[in-house]
């Protein structure tokens, strides 16, 4: 796909911030007692958020001002798609949140990174 070299750096300047979000939530995730888990699921969020638009961006999809990651990966062509379910999507924006719900963010924002990778052949940050 030939990308303009200005959208180019947007892209990575927004991988670089999707990655500084998914760094913090590891850290973060990594405190034994007093975890704030739900600042760990917000970075997940937002690592997800910036992907997704980053990846749709790459595709030549104009990405919406939301923070609905569900809107977000519905607008990826079907081709694009990954092994995510779409509903897990929701759990990063859930309000009960614990470990377990920390560590199934983590998994869910790293397919994504993945996802994203490989769709913008390797595109690094």
């Amino acid at each position: 796909m030939n990308v303009p070299p200005e959208v180019v750096e947007v892209l990575r300047q927004w991988v670089r911030k999707a990655e500084h979000d998914l760094e913090a939530a590891n850290r973060i995730m990594a405190i034994e007692e007093g975890c704030p888990f739900d600042t760990v699921c917000f970075h997940c969020q937002q690592a997800a958020e910036k992907y997704l638009k980053c990846l749709l961006t790459y595709l030549g999809i104009q990405a919406p001002r939301t923070h609905d990651l569900k809107a977000l990966a519905a607008l990826i062509p079907l081709e694009q798609r990954f092994p995510v379910q779409v509903e897990d999507l929701a759990g990063l924006q859930a309000l009960e949140i614990g470990r377990h719900e920390s560590s199934l963010a983590l998994a869910l924002a790293r397919a994504i990174m993945t996802l994203r990778r490989v769709a913008s052949g390797g595109l690094a940050g």
